[in-house]
């Protein structure tokens, strides 16, 4: 341990560190728009000879392959090449221990005539859904992207144009290198939301003042009717003398009560102005109507919704333009983790099944289907019945592995994305307990979906009937 902090390993370590806090005390943390399927990249961004749009998953597939064929590379040029020649050490001893390490485990599980076969493919799912995982601790992956207005077209017939429904999104600024960010601090407000909250805090007001008039009304007339059937006696007279100037008072004593009451639900909606602008927020903080009348920007309250032609807003617009805050923003990143789409693991697990179902053709012929259809005891014995029930049930018990398969490892990857993001977003500068955590569960789903597909492709050569497996037995 000593000698891996020595040299230029710890102050490595130590500028990593430094890089991180700095990072995140500069850039306000955003919780990025978390959706299931991978997010298509904007048009324009097709993949080569081929109308298909990219998406940030696709492109996280591309790089885990990439990464795993310079891994393959590496490990056949760092091999010895013959039995003489001394391991070349470092990171190829580490590998090639864990290498014989799994080889053995697996042997145990899974040895016999058709292992190699079997241990190839629990290598290769093993590497591949392993890198996939481990894409989630990499920093810029699901954080840096193109700035995307979060916004849905929908075409109107009649007028032949788009009209953009705006949804949540946050707004965005120019920030460190004139990089364009997410500003994680401002929610988008539109302004027919800005438009409604403004007349909500009127309708309070004059609720409110409406309530406190009553309310003056009610104890002025308790005290009119006091002063009427009261036994003052001789003080009658001195108490009328001096009835004028108490009404007077007791009227502007009303009119004030009723100002304050008035003003409050006011004086709260422009505090709350006042906290959006001096969190550096520009929507939602225009001029209240009850203090100006420049209504200028009421030309963009058209029940949250802009009307545009397609493409009409910019992808990478100047944060202080008028476009940028008719509309609100999120990241649309160009790499996604892949195990976070089911496209990538319900393709793994497709594959999975298929090579169960040819190592059992492989390994058994055409007796492999009498293990769904076992038809051959049923007018030969009270149990045939239950053999064909058996049989039924094994069949949809191999389809069912494809959903197990699939979701299971796009359910722990995914919910181990939105744990890193919400606690970076909460503890932006300590999340390192978190990124260890998922560090393990990538290593522990990559484990079991490989050795799960390792133990079934054993099973699938191992025949139902002692008989069958007898033959099969002394034939080789």
């Amino acid at each position: 341990m000593n000698s891996f902090w020595n040299g230029k390993r710890r102050f490595v370590a130590l500028l990593m560190f430094l890089g991180g806090v700095f990072v995140a005390l500069r850039v306000p943390p955003v919780i990025p728009f978390i959706q299931l399927p991978g997010e298509k990249f904007p048009e324009g961004y097709n993949i080569p000879f081929l109308d298909i749009r990219w998406t940030n998953t696709m492109v996280g597939s591309v790089i885990v392959w990439i990464v795993l064929l310079l891994f393959v590379v590496y490990v056949v040029r760092r091999r010895p090449k013959d039995g003489n020649e001394a391991p070349p050490g470092g990171f190829y001893n580490m590998f090639e221990m864990l290498f014989e390490g799994l080889m053995g485990f697996v042997g145990g599980i899974a040895g016999g005539r058709h292992f190699r076969l079997i241990f190839n493919m629990f290598m290769t799912i093993f590497l591949v859904v392993l890198l996939a995982n481990w894409m989630e601790l990499v920093p810029g992956v699901d954080t840096i992207g193109f700035i995307h207005p979060h916004v849905k077209e929908k075409y109107d017939v009649e007028k032949d144009e788009y009209k953009v429904i705006t949804t949540d999104g946050y707004e965005i600024y120019q920030g460190f290198l004139g990089i364009s960010y997410v500003n994680g601090q401002c929610d988008w407000i539109s302004p027919a939301d800005e438009a409604t909250a403004d007349e909500a805090a009127l309708v309070a007001a004059a609720a409110a003042a409406k309530a406190a008039e009553m309310d003056m009304n009610q104890d002025a007339a308790y005290a009119r009717y006091q002063a009427e059937h009261g036994d003052h006696g001789e003080g009658d007279e001195a108490a009328g003398d001096g009835h004028g100037d108490d009404s007077r008072g007791d009227a502007t004593e009303s009119v004030n009560a009723v100002s304050v009451a008035r003003e409050g639900p006011l004086a709260d909606r422009m505090a709350e102005k006042q906290a959006r602008r001096d969190r550096g927020c520009y929507t939602g903080v225009n001029p209240v109507p009850w203090l100006e009348d420049d209504h200028s920007d009421d030309d963009h309250a058209d029940d949250g919704e802009h009307t545009d032609k397609k493409h009409g807003i910019p992808l990478h617009p100047d944060p202080s333009s008028e476009e940028a805050k008719l509309v609100p923003w999120v990241v649309l990143p160009f790499v996604r983790v892949p195990s976070t789409d089911l496209n990538m693991t319900l393709s793994i697990a497709l594959i999975a099944f298929v090579m169960i179902q040819y190592i059992g053709f492989k390994a058994l012929g055409i007796g492999y289907l009498t293990k769904f259809f076992n038809f051959s005891t049923l007018f030969k014995s009270p149990l045939g019945g239950i053999d064909v029930a058996v049989g039924l049930l094994e069949l949809i018990g191999d389809f069912a592995k494809i959903l197990s398969f699939s979701f299971r490892l796009l359910g722990n990857i995914f919910a181990g994305s939105i744990l890193l993001f919400v606690m970076s977003f909460l503890v932006p500068i300590l999340p390192w307990p978190f990124f260890i955590l998922e560090f393990f569960v990538g290593v522990i789903q990559a484990l079991v979906f490989a050795l799960l597909t390792a133990i079934f492709m054993n099973l699938a050569t191992v025949s139902h009937h002692h008989d069958d497996e007898h033959d099969h037995a002394e034939a080789h």
